[in-house]
C-alpha cells in the first residue's frame, strides 16, 4: 500500500519537526480523501466510542464515498511484558504507531517507530521497530471508526 507508506513518511516528518504527533485518522474513500484530528478518551472503551463517533461525524460532514483505507497515527507506550499495561512496564518504550485497515480485505497492519529523545526530552530520531511476523494486528479502534461511518453511510455493493 503506497498510501500507508506515504502517510507513515509524512507522520515521521511531522514528528521529527514538531516533537509530537496528534492522533489523526487518514481516510481514503471511493470519492475522496481526508484527515481527521482526534481527541480520544483515557480508557480503551472511551477511545473506541470516540472512534465510532468520529466515523459518524466524518460520514455526515466529509463524506468520501465507500471507505477503502483507514490509517491511524498516534503516539503510544509499548511494553515488553504482556502481563501489565505498557504504562506500568518499567521497560516500556515510547513509539509512533501507524495502524492501517484495508477495508476491501479487512486486513490490519501496524508499523511502529521507537522515539529516541535526549535527556532534555528533545526528539533525536525515530527508529523502525520490527514487530515479529507472528504478531497479528487486530485492534478495536479502526473497526469502530468504520462501523461509525457505515451507520450513517452504509456500504453500497
Amino acid at each position: 500500500m503506497d498510501e500507508v507508506k506515504a502517510i507513515a513518511d509524512l507522520a515521521k516528518t511531522i514528528f521529527l519537526h514538531d516533537g509530537y504527533h496528534v492522533p489523526v485518522v487518514y481516510v481514503k474513500g471511493t470519492t475522496g480523501k481526508t484527515a481527521l484530528g482526534l481527541k480520544l478518551g483515557d480508557t480503551s472503551d472511551a477511545r473506541e466510542m470516540d472512534m465510532l463517533n468520529a466515523g459518524t461525524f466524518l460520514a455526515c460532514k466529509h463524506h468520501v464515498g465507500d471507505l477503502e483505507l483507514l490509517i491511524y497515527v498516534c503516539e503510544a507506550w509499548m511494553g515488553t511484558n504482556l502481563n501489565v499495561l505498557p504504562s506500568k512496564d518499567p521497560n516500556h518504550i515510547e513509539v509512533l504507531l501507524i495502524n492501517s485497515l484495508d477495508i476491501r480485505t479487512n486486513k490490519e497492519a501496524l508499523q511502529a517507530f521507537e522515539i529516541k529523545r535526549d535527556p532534555k526530552g528533545n526528539v533525536l530520531d525515530l527508529q523502525d521497530l520490527r514487530l515479529p511476523e507472528s504478531v497479528e494486528t487486530q485492534g478495536r479502534l479502526l473497526p469502530a471508526f468504520l462501523k461509525g461511518y457505515q451507520i450513517i453511510s452504509p456500504v453500497h455493493n
